[in-house]
């Protein structure tokens, strides 16, 4: 590949998994690797140009990988084009409205647009926890997974990550709101997940939740990233089986 590499715009290698010791079975010690390209150039990465891409993938792994196992299903090597998400406002007055009816007389009618408008802040009002308690008058702790007694869901808003925290019981709720700080969500992440980019935090009391924006968490979203988890829902699962240290009290009512 050598100096072919400045053509491309994105070139990962992701090795997902691990070997454990001694595997029981072939399927237990099997590994992927995957190759993430983008380029311009579309000639660059087409499986039917001799000197490019595919081939130099193939050679090298004929060379040093005993083991692989290509896939019989050779669609992904083609190139398709894709598409890079990009927020931004708009007059109202550029995006005409119209209401189709498809009944009686099948008339459409254009709604003007409002008059009376306002532009909403774009930064949303991010807060550290205003009370918290100190998380040793919580008791004895043990260490086990956050998922054992926090339940949550995230999902992608283009390149952002939303991830909400909630518990079952109201007395637990102090010190999830305490302990869920935003240093504590990077913690979680660990400095290989965490991107770098802005969390936002707020609370939602009545329903005993915490959550957190990730900005520019996903990699440009789920059109052009080149992330195995495109659509932000593994962020959620990876942070819950991270191992804290949870009162014990909490842990013997039974885990999720």
């Amino acid at each position: 590949m050598g100096k072919n590499t400045s053509r491309f715009t994105t070139l990962r290698f992701h090795a997902i998994g691990s070997c454990p010791p001694n595997p029981t079975s072939l399927d237990a010690s099997t590994v992927d690797f995957r190759i993430f390209a983008q380029t311009r150039d579309a000639d660059l990465v087409r499986p039917d140009v001799p000197d490019a891409f595919n081939r130099w993938c193939l050679e090298v792994f004929l060379q040093c990988a005993p083991g692989l196992s290509l896939t019989n299903d050779l669609r992904q090597v083609v190139p398709k084009p894709y598409y890079e998400y990009w927020v931004a406002l708009l007059p109202q007055t550029h995006l005409p409205l119209r209401v189709h009816s498809l009944y009686g007389e099948r008339e459409v009618k254009v709604l003007e647009a409002p008059t009376a408008t306002r532009e909403y802040p774009r930064q949303q009002h991010s807060y550290e926890t205003s009370d918290p308690v100190d998380l040793s008058a919580f008791g004895p702790t043990a260490q086990a997974p956050l998922g054992a007694i926090v339940a949550g869901r995230s999902g992608d808003k283009a390149a952002d990550c939303n991830c909400g925290f909630f518990v079952r019981h109201e007395d637990e709720w102090d010190w999830l709101r305490s302990f869920l700080t935003i240093d504590r969500i990077k913690a979680l992440l660990g400095p290989e997940e965490y991107k770098g980019g802005r969390i936002d935090r707020f609370e939602i009391a009545g329903i005993w939740a915490v959550h957190f924006l990730l900005h520019e968490q996903l990699d440009r979203g789920y059109n052009a990233s080149s992330e195995i988890d495109t659509l932000g829902k593994n962020a959620m699962e990876y942070m819950r089986a991270k191992t804290v240290e949870i009162p014990t009290k909490f842990l013997e009512r039974g885990w999720i």
